[in-house]
């Protein structure tokens, strides 16, 4: 049951699965946020028990580990959610049952589940702040903050040191490259050197935003 289980999520998830691990009597199975629907009903036609919704502060986003019975097997899909967003679907529509865990993990870590269909208060004091949930910390990411800027230039580029615009437009007006020969001059060393980061998970522990080229912010 549970290898058809997990084969049944990764083919209805695809690419949005990103980690699969199996136990004597339990699966983790970790979504990107946007194929969290598709997960959870991928699961259901097995006809599962909800158990609760689990919210973690991790540092730079907040971990939602969502736990079902299938059988007496413990089944999580977990997902986890930039502090910078702090969004993703809900699943009441999809498990009733889910409505008190979504709505109190929306209040203790500030998690909003786009289109649930009652948000409302659970534990918190209805006059409570929203903008300050009482369980979620502040930004932190697992590598020092002075080490930011030669990590964002490591990563993006391939070079050790962050080269200004300003010192880019003088080595252009001298004749010479915007940028001394480094990964960043080739394509496929600086692949080269982006395989290695991710293979290490150097880029999520530096927080860094592949889409925008630079290091998350909150």
């Amino acid at each position: 049951m549970k290898a058809e289980l997990i084969e049944g999520i990764k083919e209805k998830v695809g690419a949005g699965v990103l980690k699969t691990e199996t136990r004597k009597r339990r699966a983790n199975v970790t979504v990107e946020p946007a194929a969290l629907r598709k997960a959870v009903g991928a699961l259901l036609t097995h006809r599962p028990r909800f158990v609760i919704i689990a919210a973690v502060d991790a540092g730079m986003g907040i971990d939602l580990l969502y736990h079902f019975d299938v059988g007496g097997r413990l089944v999580i899909i977990r997902t986890t959610v930039a502090k910078e967003e702090s969004e993703v679907d809900t699943i009441v529509d999809l498990v009733p049952a889910a409505d008190w865990a979504e709505k109190e993990a929306a209040e203790l870590f500030g998690v909003r589940f786009s289109a649930h269909p009652q948000p409302g208060h659970l534990v918190l004091p209805k006059d409570w702040p929203s903008d300050k949930p009482p369980l979620m910390g502040p930004f932190k990411r697992m590598l020092p903050e002075q080490f930011c800027p030669v990590a964002e230039s490591l990563i993006s580029t391939g070079m050790t040191a962050p080269m200004s615009p300003l010192m880019q437009r003088k080595r252009e007006e001298a004749g010479l490259p915007s940028a001394p020969p480094a990964s960043s001059t080739s394509e496929a060393s600086l692949s080269e050197v982006q395989k290695a980061m991710k293979g290490l998970e150097f880029d999520k522990k530096a927080g860094y935003n592949w889409k925008k080229g630079k290091l998350r912010h909150k």
